[in-house]
């Protein structure tokens, strides 16, 4: 009984995916699909208690707000990405989040599915044949199956000499429709998993088998591919790297700083663009540099090392130089927006700017609370799907198109008609108001307008269409 509830209720689920999505678009399809789904895989699995369940539940619940409310193509990719999360957590609720991924796109991706079809199959067998009744059952219906189907071949050749020997009947008009059973079949791929996991397999047992708090290791680890430092050299080698990387960052930081009190120090100026995305990219490098080094010299016994504490505080003063390095990247990513207004790049910036941040706190806790690289990784991992999941839930689309032509000093047209319908309603104000920045772009703005689909059905909607009609009628 157990076995056939878990299959209606993958089926039952399956067609709802095919109801909700097939030939549409997502908007407010994908937010109901979600919640019904984690609700029945919740209570089915009893996850109820799940910390790290919720949390992949709840970034998957996220995205599909997004995308009920805006539905751009890539929150649409990140939600269908998202949705396969929760299949790793139903294979084992306890997984790291990059283990869970790993274990969900594999078994999404057919494996799953072939073999619970396969099990469904010997299943349904057993129950034929486990009884003689059954046995003799089936025995019985199969006497006729041959003499009906050979009886009706015949109708057909008999049919075909005479055509009016033929019955008449009216059947009501049907095509076949290959996509809605091929797409019904991808639904069944996909949430196959989710009632059907499988076993966790060798990679969950590795992943499980890694703490997030260090121990003292009183054993030699053997087998490594080059030697390593003892405890005294390796801390006094990371003190004077430390110490002249320290320098070196700071060196940079206040001739930075210079140059904006001091323009004559620019003896190779390049523009605002260059200096931001060049900057920020070697600030990305350098500090994925800067924690892959304290993850070197902070991993196993160091920590527990009784001299650590020089090498705890040159490690700390280059991460909040780091810190003070951000800021300035900052800044001078906000005097290019005050120049030339918001884009998608330059939002990236902040956005970079804001998981590096995180990326360097979490790397204070490493040191200071004794945790594991794997910790780190962990949890660097966790603010990335959310970060990602909670991108779409703004309209930078309209944010972009409200901020630009009232707080920039230059405005750029060109760049605001290549984003979505919703700047329509904005540029059509400025146009209205005669605007002489939007007035050579009227031919444009208008064939934007004209051009303009909204959802024909219900399941496609979001916020964004229901606004746009409201905000915008031509």
């Amino acid at each position: 009984m157990t076995k056939i509830r878990t299959y209606l209720l993958w089926i039952i689920l399956s067609a709802l995916h095919t109801y909700l999505f097939y030939e549409l678009g997502t908007g407010v399809n994908a937010l109901l699909f979600s919640a019904l789904t984690i609700a029945v895989v919740t209570l089915f699995h009893g996850l109820n208690n799940e910390k790290l369940w919720w949390l992949a539940a709840s970034g998957h619940l996220i995205s599909a707000l997004s995308v009920a409310l805006h539905s751009y193509p890539w929150s649409t990719a990140i939600y269908n990405l998202s949705f396969y999360t929760l299949a790793g957590y139903v294979v084992y609720v306890r997984s790291s989040l990059p283990i869970a991924i790993i274990n969900s796109l594999y078994r999404s991706f057919f494996y799953s599915f072939i073999i619970t079809v396969y099990s469904g199959f010997v299943d349904l067998l057993h129950v034929i044949f486990k009884s003689n009744s059954s046995f003799l059952a089936f025995r019985k219906t199969s006497l006729y199956i041959a003499p009906i189907t050979v009886t009706a071949v015949f109708y057909f050749l008999y049919g075909a000499v005479n055509p009016d020997f033929f019955l008449t009947i009216n059947f009501p008009d049907w095509e076949f429709d290959g996509g809605i059973i091929a797409y019904t079949l991808f639904g069944l791929i996909i949430i196959c998993p989710l009632f059907f996991p499988g076993n966790p397999g060798p990679l969950v047992a590795w992943d499980a088998s890694k703490p997030n708090l260090l121990k003292r290791q009183y054993e030699k680890v053997k087998g490594r591919w080059f030697p390593i430092l003892g405890l005294t050299y390796e801390n006094k080698q990371g003190v004077i790297m430390f110490i002249m990387l320290n320098t070196l960052i700071a060196a940079f930081l206040v001739f930075n700083i210079s140059q904006i009190f001091f323009p004559s120090l620019n003896y190779h100026p390049i523009g605002h663009s260059d200096q931001v995305h060049q900057g920020f990219e070697v600030l990305m490098l350098s500090i994925g540099a800067a924690i892959v080094l304290i993850m070197y010299y902070f991993r196993e016994n160091q920590n527990f090392y009784n001299k650590k504490d020089r090498l705890v505080k040159f490690a700390t003063i280059w991460i909040i130089l780091n810190g003070l390095l951000i800021l300035f990247t900052c800044y001078k990513n906000i005097l290019y927006v005050d120049a030339f207004g918001l884009t998608y790049k330059r939002i990236c910036v902040f956005i970079g700017m804001l998981l590096t941040s995180i990326g360097l706190y979490l790397t204070l806790i490493k040191i200071y609370r004794v945790k594991t690289n794997w910790y780190l990784l962990r949890q660097n991992a966790w603010v990335l799907y959310f970060v990602f999941t909670s991108f779409g839930v703004v309209d930078w689309d309209r944010l972009i198109t409200w901020y630009n032509p009232n707080y920039a000093q230059f405005l750029d047209v060109n760049y605001i008609l290549t984003l979505g319908n919703t700047q329509i309603p904005y540029m059509s104000e400025l146009l209205d108001a005669k605007d002489p920045r939007v007035i050579p772009y009227k031919a444009a703005i208008e064939s934007k307008s004209v051009n303009m689909q909204l959802p024909t059905s219900w399941q496609a909607e979001t916020a964004d269409s229901k606004w746009m009609p409201r905000k915008y009628k031509k």
